[in-house]
């Protein structure tokens, strides 16, 4: 049986959300806390993300990353963690009947970490080599300069990671500070998802026990200088496809146009019915890969389409994307609607299958937004939307005088870019 999820607050001030299914034979435990790169000035740029990967290696019960990892194998569970621009998260997924010792396994991980300084100079080598692998894959790079011509060259417009020099400077007394700043009660949301294996009431106590977070004062998303123009970033690389995205801003993370955004999205280039695939892979043959997505923040966000294309295509590729952009705004049809909202609906009903995703879902609500939507309500917010609603967001939002462009591939002739990208 799935009931409702429920929110807690426990006695320290930490929010622990319980979405409790029987259905499944699985439960997922994931502690989200609200920092990420856009909390961190250029100085100590990649500082989460370097902490997140040194909570794996080393705690107080499992001093060191073989035990770590053989920890959650033993138990034939899986785990990960995740760094982004507004939140860090840590989980691990089980069998139901290991979930005290998952839910000890990911509180021990974030309070009572190690930092053993000679585990944090190998790891700092293995993280300037993932920043390398990153630096040969146009589609990463393209992506992260998107939202740096987007926002600025500010926090908020800059890679997760960081750079080479920042997470070199990285020291452990600079891992503690940060850690000690962030990793609080006030600033963690844990989530316990899927079949609990106990009543509602004795789950709140496991994560009561387990999950003893220090108290301190909550902390303030940092403001950021956004760019306000128009605005492109264009990288010369040997590649064998040219790579662009082309957007404009969007709604923040907790405006209600995000969601006729998500169906305009869909209807732009979300699916294989959309209008960028049809008319720029099906038929133009532009591109094997075109997609549009959206990306919400705490005070903005982004509407963007990315496509990989041959090189001697890039023009009339970002002639066409563009024209699909004016065109949206202009007129949807009913079908379009209906279609993106079954699309949407049955994503919803795949995702919710999954715990991992119940979790993230249920957390990232909490602690980005401070409530927390069922299924049943997601599926009613969507279903109310019109067309009306959908254009006027796309009319809100596709404005040419904000429009954005990042490129990654040989050298462009920029005057004839110009002509097109300034119409």
């Amino acid at each position: 049986m799935n009931n409702p999820a429920q929110k807690v607050t426990l006695k320290n001030g930490g929010r622990l959300i319980l979405a409790p299914d029987t259905t499944k034979n699985v439960a997922t435990v994931l502690a989200v806390f609200g920092v990420g790169s856009r909390y961190e000035d250029a100085k100590e740029a990649g500082i989460s993300h370097v902490l997140e990967h040194m909570f794996f290696k080393g705690s107080t019960k499992r001093p060191n990353h073989r035990e770590i990892a053989e920890f959650i194998e033993n138990i034939g569970g899986e785990n990960n963690a995740f760094t982004s621009k507004e939140y860090t998260g840590f989980y691990a997924k089980v069998a139901s009947k290991h979930l005290e010792k998952a839910t000890d396994f990911i509180a021990d991980l974030v309070l009572n970490p190690l930092f053993d300084a000679t585990e944090l100079e190998r790891e700092k080598g293995v993280i300037l080599q993932e920043l390398a692998m990153y630096d040969d894959l146009p589609m990463e790079i393209v992506a992260e300069k998107f939202e740096e011509a987007l926002f600025g060259a500010n926090a908020l417009g800059r890679s997760v990671i960081g750079f080479r020099e920042s997470i070199s400077a990285v020291t452990r007394q600079d891992l503690i500070d940060y850690w000690q700043k962030y990793y609080s009660a006030q600033n963690a949301v844990v989530v316990l998802a899927g079949n609990l294996g106990m009543p509602e009431k004795e789950a709140s106590g496991l994560t009561e026990k387990y999950f003893r977070f220090p108290n301190a004062t909550e902390t303030k998303t940092p403001a950021i200088d956004l760019n306000r123009s128009k605005s492109k970033i264009l990288i010369e690389k040997n590649t064998e496809q040219s790579h662009l995205v082309i957007g404009f801003p969007a709604s923040s993370s907790s405006d209600d146009d995000r969601h006729p955004l998500r169906l305009l999205t869909i209807i732009l280039g979300g699916s294989m019915s959309s209008r960028m695939f049809a008319e720029i892979r099906e038929k133009r043959g532009l591109a094997y890969a075109v997609r549009t997505m959206t990306e919400h923040y705490h005070e903005t966000g982004a509407l963007a389409t990315y496509a990989g294309v041959p090189h001697d295509k890039i023009l009339p590729a970002v002639e066409a994307i563009i024209n699909e952009y004016r065109k949206i705004c202009q007129d949807i049809t009913d079908d379009e609607v209906a279609r993106a909202k079954e699309i949407l609906l049955g994503k919803l009903l795949i995702e919710f299958e999954d715990t991992n995703e119940v979790a993230s879902h249920y957390a990232l609500s909490e602690l980005l937004l401070g409530e927390i939507h069922s299924p049943e309500e997601l599926q009613k917010i969507y279903t109310s939307l019109t067309k009306n609603d959908i254009l006027r967001v796309a009319k809100k939002y596709i404005n040419d005088e904000r429009m954005t462009l990042s490129f990654v591939g040989p050298k462009l002739d920029e005057n004839e870019l110009s002509q097109i990208f300034n119409l």
